[in-house]
């Protein structure tokens, strides 16, 4: 089911991906699109539609809701948009949420739509909450998926094998010509762009609420103190120390994707600072 969806909505994109990138609507408003507009913006009239939604008893309620106005089918269609048109950004996802497009309450799907500029990298994360199947629409991405370990027990078992420091195994597969992976539920994982073109993806989650963990911010965010991150990767002060844990936290980035250094230097892409 997922796979189908994700490449019917690939098949939608094709076209917009071989043209003009989508660029943001104006003053809010919602781009037209054929045969009506899209779910709506306005933050009052997405919480009216929410709590319609939630009251509904069955089907037919529901139906009434979305869609009051036949043939009109706003409620239901929702534009994604490329904002990551600045050349020198890693690029920049669109994702529906239960926040801008409330069709999505009672139903297990959710979509994304990632815009990879040159050298882009969607940094390591996770959905709490659900598995996606990301299908490369145009360009090149290299996806990469972190393996769970499975840990035998916790710390120094008695009787156990001792826990092995370093990396954990890592699979990787490079991306192209409408070629889909699969990253499961809660898994690290990541998709960066090594070429000096862009690249679109689209992506299906079986949850209309999938979430997004990003794993570096959220380890130093985590603890206030930092003696505790310190511990929890080895201890050694030379390495880490309270000073270089807040200059993490305040470099690490907040948006979708960075550039990896090697890559833009080979493009020749103006530096992005963070």
């Amino acid at each position: 089911m997922i796979k189908f969806i994700t490449f019917a909505l690939a098949a939608t994109l094709l076209g917009a991906a071989l043209g003009t990138p989508v660029t943001p609507p104006q003053n809010d408003e919602p781009t037209p699109t054929a045969g009506g507009g899209v779910s709506p913006t306005d933050p009052a009239k997405i919480k009216e539609l929410q709590t319609a939604l939630l009251l509904s008893a069955g089907f037919a309620d529901r139906q009434s809701v979305l869609l009051p106005n036949p043939p009109d089918a706003s409620n239901i269609t929702f534009q994604f948009t490329n904002n990551s048109v600045e050349a020198n950004t890693g690029g920049t996802i669109a994702l529906t949420t239960l926040e801008n497009f409330p069709a999505l309450i009672g139903t297990n799907v959710a979509a994304a739509v990632g815009f990879v500029n040159p050298c882009g990298l969607n940094v390591p994360h996770n959905h709490p909450r659900a598995n996606e199947f990301l299908t490369v629409i145009s360009g090149k991405l290299v996806g990469g998926l972190i393996l769970e370990q499975n840990p035998g027990g916790a710390g120094n078992v008695v009787g156990q094998p001792k826990p092995v420091n370093g990396p954990l195994q890592q699979v990787n597969a490079t991306l192209e010509n409408f070629k889909g992976m699969l990253f499961p539920q809660g898994e690290t994982h990541f998709q960066f762009n090594p070429t000096c073109e862009p690249a679109l993806f689209a992506a299906a989650f079986d949850n209309s609420d999938p979430g997004r963990t990003q794993i570096a911010r959220n380890f130093f965010s985590a603890f206030p103190d930092e003696q505790v991150l310190i511990a929890a990767v080895g201890g050694n002060l030379e390495t880490l120390d309270p000073a270089r844990i807040q200059q993490f936290r305040n470099q690490i980035p907040t948006a979708f994707a960075v550039q990896i250094e090697s890559c833009v230097k080979k493009c020749n892409i103006p530096q992005h600072k963070i």
